[in-house]
């Protein structure tokens, strides 16, 4: 595969005759990529401003040069995970826990003295209760920020499940960074956690699929790398009792992208209202409570994430102003005014 010796393989990856061509998927212009030998069925897609680093998929760049090449271009960090397929995925019965002893500690103990660390921290809730309309909660919205950054506000959010009435199965509307084909994408895997096993409602999952088809299957392979739902998935089994399990419905969401740039609503989609209308379905059919979490982070400012220089704080108080008017939309349940 390159010149370098076979445990060199992965660090200094070369990437083999692929047959590539371009599409618009969900908005976005990607270079497609295929193999025409078929080692791998999957249709890869890359985003066509980031196509430029595959050509240092030449067997003389390491991973860590692609990743540095990548941050430098773009101001934003290229995971390992994003990387390298596994050709195993399709066929394990569960998803991996690929963050565990990179964004959190692989061991049960200190992952949940870490966990538990945020809610006592000076930004988390300390011993504030849930509030009184955790009771009758329906959906709750969260980040998916890694653990560093955002875990004292995972806290607020989580606390409110304290306080909520007993839960059956979490639907996950987790975002998806990567493209897919169309607005959704389904998985039958578990997903494993160092804490244990969340087990994904596979009932659920098939009546689903039943009423949409499983061409929402197709973009399984998304959830592999994807770190929305395996944030959500940790978090959970941590604040679930271990005796008990924790059920999920891992649904990744793709781009509006095409909808921002038509200035139309979401509404007028109909494959995104006819899966809704079957995910509410298929929630009132099967019985039993079901929450929605949306794991979804707010605005990404700064170098960081490719402003050309540094936030000043009346800049960042404009951003936090407006993320707290977007805010009251989600809180009112006003889907248009959201999305305007």
């Amino acid at each position: 595969m390159t010149t370098r010796s076979d445990t060199d393989t992965y660090d200094y990856p070369r990437l083999r005759p692929v047959e590539a061509f371009p599409a618009v998927v969900s908005g976005q212009e990607v270079l497609c990529l295929r193999d025409p030998q078929q080692y791998s069925e999957v249709v890869v897609y890359v985003p066509a401003q980031t196509a430029s680093i595959l050509g240092l998929f030449d067997g003389q760049h390491s991973l860590l040069d692609i990743q540095e090449a990548f941050a430098r271009r773009f101001g934003s960090l290229l995971f390992r995970e994003q990387l390298l397929l596994e050709d195993g995925f399709r066929q394990s019965r569960s998803r991996s826990a690929i963050l565990a002893g990179k964004s959190y500690p692989p061991e049960a103990t200190a992952l949940r003295q870490q966990l538990e660390s945020y809610f006592t921290a000076a930004e988390g809730p300390g011993a504030t209760p849930p509030s009184p309309a955790a009771a009758g909660l329906s959906g709750l919205v969260v980040p998916h920020i890694d653990f560093a950054r955002g875990g004292p506000c995972y806290a607020w959010g989580y606390r409110e499940l304290e306080g909520a009435s007993p839960v059956d199965r979490f639907v996950i509307l987790g975002t998806v960074h990567a493209p897919i084909g169309r607005a959704f994408a389904l998985t039958r895997k578990d997903f494993e956690t160092p804490l244990g096993t969340v087990e994904t409602d596979q009932e659920f999952v098939d009546r689903l699929l039943a009423s949409v088809g499983d061409q929402y299957l197709e973009d399984e392979l998304a959830h592999r790398g994807e770190h929305s739902i395996e944030f959500q998935a940790v978090f959970l089994r941590h604040r679930t009792p271990s005796a008990s399990p924790v059920r999920i419905v891992p649904i990744l969401c793709g781009s509006l992208h095409q909808f921002i740039e038509d200035r139309r609503s979401p509404s007028e989609g109909r494959d995104i209202e006819g899966f809704l209308a079957a995910v509410r379905d298929t929630m009132a059919g099967l019985g039993g409570r079901s929450l929605v979490l949306a794991s979804a982070d707010l605005t990404h400012v700064g170098p960081r994430f490719g402003d050309p220089r540094q936030i000043t704080p009346g800049q960042l108080r404009e951003v936090a102003d407006a993320d707290h008017e977007m805010l009251e939309t989600i809180e009112a349940g006003d889907a248009e005014a959201f999305f305007r």
